[in-house]
């Protein structure tokens, strides 16, 4: 336990020393998306095409990649209109990759050193930017360490697809998410709720606050973990889209999805639709609430989406 104690402190330590004051980065890997995998011959993918009217800040023009194709039609300064192609696409994972062993200051400087620059910051607990606790809401304690630890060791192995795995699996039988809070005006600032009030309470009011505790659960590991942002097309509820939280991990060289709260790894379907990668959803403060629902909110104007047509196609013919 004294070893473990001081293990946590190194990487508290060192993220800061590193990590402080950075903010999110978008990545770009020479222009090349870097998760497209190899075409194979006949194989078909889903898609979805929509036409999407959207206040700023968000600016969307910048995410197209293998899985989302944007053509702006009209920016206003103020709005944007476009259309949105979503392609699903899944994941190919080397099940023999593992956790980093963390033992000593030089396995932790290791780590970071293996990691491009750009990756870098999605390892850090974002509370430690201005050393306030509670600052962000991707944070963790020693006891959510020790907890992610024992999945990694006892359960995976220190595999990292078995313990992305296992935490997912195991979280949801344990932490409760209301929903609620996209439906109601009363939960303007619902997604501010932190990691660790989330663990205490068990309970994530919406999939933000759960996503962010997926988050924390991974980088006090030092696994590289995205906060991604943006809409799902939620056939369950009858086909509506609403505000949505995922994750992607840092997996040998490629950033993979997780989806904790569907219970899904390397796999996107067409139906989700990327706004913003962030390194806290602090970053995006009051803007994040505009889109808390489809009803016009204090000070926000909402998002409409409308689906031009939606089916499978040769994956051969998509351009990358």
């Amino acid at each position: 336990m004294k070893r473990a104690g001081i293990v946590f402190a190194l990487i508290f330590l060192v993220t800061f020393a590193i990590f402080s004051g950075c903010v999110s980065q978008k990545e770009e890997e020479n222009g090349t998306d870097v998760n497209t995998t190899p075409v194979e011959p006949g194989k078909t993918v889903s898609y979805l095409k929509a036409k999407i009217n959207i206040s700023k800040p968000y600016d969307i023009s910048d995410l197209n990649s293998s899985r989302q194709n944007v053509v702006i039609i009209r920016d206003s300064g103020m709005r944007l209109d476009a259309i949105v192609t979503l392609y699903g696409e899944t994941y190919t994972f080397d099940d023999t990759t593992r956790i980093p062993i963390l033992e000593t200051e030089e396995d932790v400087m290791k780590t970071i050193d293996s990691l491009p620059e750009d990756v870098r910051a999605y390892i850090q607990a974002v509370e430690l930017d201005e050393g306030i606790y509670g600052t962000g809401t991707v944070h963790w304690t020693e006891p959510m360490h020790n907890l992610a630890l024992s999945y990694a060791k006892d359960d995976a192995d220190y595999n990292l697809y078995g313990t992305a795995t296992l935490i997912m699996e195991g979280q949801k039988g344990i932490i409760r998410v209301d929903e609620s809070p996209y439906l109601s005006s009363g939960y303007e600032y619902w997604w501010m709720q932190g990691a660790t009030e989330t663990l205490d309470s068990k309970k994530a009011l919406g999939v933000g606050p759960y996503t962010s505790l997926y988050t924390s659960l991974m980088r006090s590991m030092m696994v590289p973990t995205k906060v991604v942002y943006g809409l799902y097309y939620d056939l369950e509820e009858g086909g509506v889209w609403k505000p949505y939280a995922w994750n992607e991990i840092y997996f040998n060289g490629k950033w993979v999805p997780v989806d904790p709260y569907r219970q899904q790894i390397g796999t996107l379907s067409r139906y989700y639709l990327e706004l913003d990668e962030v390194v806290d959803l602090m970053e995006l403060y009051d803007d994040f609430a505009c889109y808390r629902s489809n009803f016009e909110g204090k000070g926000c104007k909402p998002f409409t989406i409308e689906i031009l047509e939606q089916g499978t196609v040769l994956e051969s013919e998509i351009k990358k």
